[in-house]
């Protein structure tokens, strides 16, 4: 087996782009394969980590999260900045999964979120807090008028991060199907899903593409939606993404996307419905980091996978 020098930042990219192509397996593995203790590659597996248990319903995350604290002195001001967003969303998902979120442990949320906005070191991050900020007054705090000016912020910062933009324009979407403005949720959402796509979001293209099967049942044409959430849940399926799935299952059973989610909801379960169509943010790129070599084994064969859940 030939070793060969790969930039820990290069690895990290490639494990990201993984992730969001839905091979969260295969990006484990990769970064597994790199000699451990290595601060910004253990942040990357927590990144990693989260987006899998989001989608695919693993719980590696808290685990993950707990390697890459032991090294945060070690992170730049970035990277820890990055370490701590992946905590606020792993927390997010655990109190938005279970059966009624708790308001005092949602404001705690809301305010670790604003000390993120405040602290991001610079604007996409804050958009990315700001998106957050959002999110939680949506989808936990009942405080859907105050939601919007935080995801315009996110939009406006989206203009340097296409998959912040893509998720600003998604849930501003949202709402203006709320507000019965169904256009103006069409435009966002379209535009939403070329900007997933054109990122390599595969997951979140196919979450946004469900938008788009609800906006062609707003018009009357149920058959036109019937046949795209089908081709979402067989998608959802084939790549692991069983919370995904059972939202496209649930939509061709005449479930509403936007109805409040069931009270049996768990963390480990398919993700239920939400009253906003919530969607993981991508991992921050921490590009302010170091580049030093890391040697990973050169495998002549290609990286073994595991089955997908």
């Amino acid at each position: 087996m030939t070793e060969i020098a790969v930039p820990r930042q290069v690895l990290a990219s490639a494990a990201r782009a993984l992730a969001h192509a839905g091979r969260w397996q295969d990006a484990a593995a990769l970064l597994d394969a790199a000699p451990p203790g290595d601060p910004v590659l253990a942040l990357t597996s927590a990144q990693v980590a989260v987006e899998s248990d989001w989608f695919a319903g693993t719980t590696a995350a808290p685990h993950r999260l707990a390697i890459a604290t032991r090294y945060a002195s070690s992170l730049d001001d970035e990277g820890r900045w990055d370490l701590a967003f992946a905590g606020l969303r792993t927390e997010y998902r655990t109190v938005l999964m279970t059966d009624q979120a708790e308001r005092e442990a949602a404001t705690a949320l809301l305010h670790r979120a604003a000390t993120l906005a405040t602290t991001a070191p610079d604007a996409v991050r804050n958009g990315w807090a700001e998106m957050y900020q959002g999110l939680i007054c949506d989808n936990l705090l009942n405080k859907p008028d105050t939601a919007p000016a935080h995801y315009r912020v996110a939009l406006e910062a989206g203009a340097a991060d296409p998959l912040l933009a893509r998720e600003a324009l998604r849930h501003l979407g949202g709402h203006d199907h709320d507000n019965g403005d169904t256009e103006t949720a069409l435009t966002r959402w379209r535009l939403a899903t070329e900007l997933g796509a054109a990122a390599g979001n595969v997951p979140g293209t196919l979450s946004q593409q469900l938008l788009l099967a609800v906006a062609t049942r707003d018009t009357g044409n149920e058959a036109g939606a019937v046949t795209l959430a089908t081709e979402i849940a067989r998608w959802a399926t084939a790549i692991g993404a069983p919370a995904l799935a059972a939202q496209a299952t649930a939509f061709l059973a005449g479930t509403d996307p936007f109805a409040p989610p069931p009270s049996s909801a768990t963390p480990s379960a398919p993700a239920p419905m939400t009253p906003r169509p919530t969607q993981p943010a991508p991992a921050a790129t921490g590009q302010g980091q170091a580049v030093p070599a890391v040697i990973v084994p050169f495998m002549t064969a290609p990286l073994a996978t595991t089955p997908r859940q």
